[in-house]
């Protein structure tokens, strides 16, 4: 028989009941969460101590004026190669002022009682010489008496101790004659006056201790410098250490000979290095928040060819990623994807049924990228990265690709 055909009224109430049936169905249907996802996977792992560093010339020497005078000439301007020998600067020396009528007189009066001094003295040690030969003769006599019988041991003693206070008292006498003629010498040596410029050809010259280039001109015109004064600073620009100053608590656990990654330079990658050292002596430092910080030295040697970091120079700041924990071989997820979850670590792994399933998870080493994974996942699994509070366990999500 024929098929009966739905027509007016009915099939128009049919598909309506259908379209209710399909919205309301999806009306209570939860949709899919679009989410983020990683792989839990094997392969090396490096846990580092990151900060700045700054670059120094290994070698840094600071030329300063010898004397005290005009400086002359100071020619060398930063970056300029000297050989070791060079001269660096030139300094003429400056003599005392001539002293003026008054002071001159009385200077003259000065030498005079000095004069007068140095003879008494001199003759307090012709008297202490006396006195000491008179002891010794005097001691041989007692001894030769005390040889035969005729001396006693306290004559003995008494001769020995004179002779020995003898010899003291001419000492004494002799060094206050010495004293007396340098007073003297020197006050004699204020009236030489003169020009206050040292004579032609007695020029110092401060010369370069190394081979070098200059790094900083302190001392940046000819005038007058006192001794001392820094004027230079040259070393070797081609060895160059990395200085980087750790909170102790992290420069506890950087070991000597530690791998060292060298970034943000300006080079088109980084540079490799190594740790030399780890200063035993900490310091106080003030960070830019105002925390008063404990802080150690960590000096660090680059390694590889010159030609990669040649155009660091001294002073140069720079990034350091230092080695704390190596392992070639690890079970490892992304750091996104952990939470905490009581006293310990979970994620979201994702099923066949796009279902997100909560996991705990055993985690160790940690680095700014993944996580030592000891138990909880496997490798292969898929997880969620940054789940946020509207995943949750047997939630339906969608990866994005």
């Amino acid at each position: 028989m024929p098929k009966k055909i739905l027509t007016g009224p009915r099939l128009v109430l049919i598909l309506l009941l259908a379209a209710l049936a399909i919205g309301g169905w999806l009306m209570i249907r939860k949709p899919a969460v679009e989410v983020d996802t990683g792989r839990v996977e094997r392969g090396a792992m490096t846990v580092t101590i990151d900060d700045q560093g700054e670059t120094r010339v290994r070698e840094l020497y600071t030329i300063a004026a010898p004397v005290t005078g005009e400086l002359l000439r100071l020619d060398h301007e930063p970056g300029t190669a000297v050989k070791a020998g060079a001269v660096l600067a030139e300094i003429e020396p400056i003599r005392p002022s001539p002293i003026d009528r008054r002071s001159y007189d009385e200077t003259l009066d000065r030498i005079g009682g000095l004069q007068a001094e140095l003879a008494a003295a001199r003759a307090r040690v012709q008297e202490a010489r006396a006195s000491e030969q008179l002891a010794r003769t005097s001691h041989q006599r007692i001894e030769s008496l005390a040889a035969r019988g005729f001396a006693s041991r306290a004559q003995i003693d008494a001769a020995r101790s004179a002779l020995q206070g003898a010899r003291a008292a001419r000492v004494a006498a002799e060094q206050g004659a010495d004293a007396a003629l340098h007073g003297l010498r020197a006050t004699e040596a204020s009236l030489r006056g003169g020009s206050n410029r040292a004579p032609a050809g007695q020029v110092v010259q401060v010369r370069a201790p190394i081979a070098g280039v200059v790094l900083s001109q302190l001392h940046e015109s000819g005038g007058p410098v006192t001794a001392s004064t820094p004027l230079l600073e040259i070393g070797d620009p081609t060895q160059l250490e990395i200085v980087a100053e750790l909170l102790s608590a992290d420069a506890v656990r950087i070991a000597k000979g530690a791998a060292v990654e060298i970034a943000a330079w300006g080079g088109d990658k980084p540079l490799q290095g190594k740790v030399r050292l780890v200063e035993p002596l900490g310091f106080r430092k003030i960070s830019a928040l105002g925390v008063e910080e404990q802080r150690v030295r960590v000096i660090i040697d680059l390694a590889g060819p010159q030609g990669d970091w040649q155009r660091l120079g001294h002073g140069y700041r720079v990034g350091v990623r230092i080695a704390q924990w190596t392992a070639a071989d690890v079970l490892q997820v992304p750091i996104g994807a952990l939470f905490r979850q009581g006293d310990g670590w979970a994620a979201y792994t994702i099923d066949q049924d796009n279902r997100a399933r909560l996991v705990q998870v055993s985690v160790g080493q940690m680095n700014a990228e993944t996580a030592e994974v000891r138990a909880g996942l496997k490798a292969g699994q898929r997880v969620i990265l940054h789940p946020g509070a509207k995943v949750t366990d047997g939630l339906r999500v969608q990866v994005i690709d």
